[in-house]
């Protein structure tokens, strides 16, 4: 099989038809060029060229295979520039996270504050759909996101965080349910209910509460759930059930309400980047830090 290096011999051989020129353009000696030729020949067990002094003339399958060669070569060329190219675009955009379990409001907000120190850098928004992919692969599609966290979560996927605030787990209803005027629920008042909580691992939170639901608090339906979706929210609706969830997420629900609870569960949110971040989101980063 022939190698790259092989096909760009014959691509510069094919465009100098000569020797000598063909070993200045590979900066290798004349004799080199005669040796490579030779193992080429060999590999494919083809004659590919006579030579008559220094000037080479190509059998009829040599010239084939030099004009493919000299194609492949251009291909390859052009698409190491587009590449590069494409390279220096993403170092020109700041790819920010948005999901439910992500929302970028506050760090929008936060970027768009630092607009003239980030004139150079494009802000785009990225919809996630799987947040344990993307927090285990942040910085492939996604250089930062804003979410909740906490100290279990970042070593798993080894992340560093700045920490915008503290929140206390809420309980999202639906707008037609009878608890939807009480200003706050104590957790008695969810007796009786359905109460979908985020799968077991994600957030210590969650975890907690579930387990105290189980020991104390067994009127309460526990359901696992694996992700944030409308059909989630249909059900809410439909079955008069209740939403494990945070203050920041609110925005992301189209009919349901948010509902503060009289417990002490909270976590940290903030806005999460790989410890080795590249100079780019370390630059924003530093940034925020600043304005925070």
């Amino acid at each position: 099989m022939l190698e790259i290096e092989d096909l760009n011999l014959l691509s510069i051989l094919y465009e100098t038809k000569s020797m000598k020129e063909t070993a200045k353009a590979l900066k290798i000696k004349d004799a080199s060029v005669k040796s490579k030729l030779d193992q080429i020949e060999t590999k494919i067990s083809i004659k590919l060229v006579s030579l008559n002094a220094d000037a080479v003339i190509f059998t009829n399958a040599g010239l084939s295979l030099a004009k493919d060669a000299e194609y492949i070569i251009k291909y390859i060329r052009s698409a190491i520039t587009n590449s590069q190219i494409i390279d220096m675009d993403d170092k020109m955009k700041l790819k920010v996270g948005s999901a439910i379990f992500s929302p970028d409001r506050i760090l929008l907000s936060s970027l768009e504050g630092l607009k003239d120190e980030l004139k150079n850098i494009e802000i785009e928004r990225v919809h996630v759909f799987s947040m344990e992919e993307t927090l285990k692969h942040l910085e492939s599609h996604v250089d930062i996101l804003s979410t909740y966290y906490d100290d279990r979560l970042l070593k798993k996927y080894s992340l560093s965080a700045l920490e915008l605030k503290k929140e206390k787990a809420m309980i999202a209803l639906s707008n037609k349910s009878e608890l939807k005027d009480l200003s706050l629920l104590d957790i008695e008042d969810l007796y009786g209910k359905r109460l979908y909580i985020y799968k077991k691992g994600y957030l210590k939170a969650f975890d907690q509460i579930r387990a105290d639901i189980k020991e104390y608090h067994k009127s309460i339906e526990v359901e696992t759930i694996d992700s944030f979706d409308l059909n989630l929210e249909n059900k809410i609706d439909e079955e008069d059930a209740c939403l494990l969830t945070f203050k920041e997420m609110e925005g992301c629900f189209s009919d349901l309400i948010l509902k503060p609870v009289l417990w002490n569960y909270s976590t940290q949110f903030g806005i999460l980047y790989k410890k080795d971040a590249n100079d780019k989101v370390k630059k924003v980063i530093n940034l925020l830090k600043a304005q925070n």
